[in-house]
């Protein structure tokens, strides 16, 4: 199982992500069940962060939600 961190802004959320991917394997174990995403609070340093953490096949992707989201990725938007 690979563990990815898309987190490249701060190191802060970089260390919010490694958490957060943490506390995901501890409860889902390896090879959870695909296309299911997680969002975990994690405070950092006196700072809350928001994590989203989605199952692929054979990883499991953490991304900090610490800036806006690109339009093209909301969900229902025609591309």
């Amino acid at each position: 199982m690979k563990l990815i961190n898309r987190s490249k802004q701060s190191p802060l959320a970089r260390q919010a992500c490694e958490l957060a991917l943490a506390a995901h394997q501890e409860r889902y174990g390896d090879y959870g069940r695909s296309k299911m995403k997680e969002t975990y609070t994690v405070r950092v340093e006196g700072v809350k962060v928001w994590v989203e953490v989605v199952n692929r096949k054979a990883s499991y992707v953490a991304t900090a939600m610490t800036g806006m989201r690109r339009l093209r990725a909301l969900p229902g938007q025609v591309a």
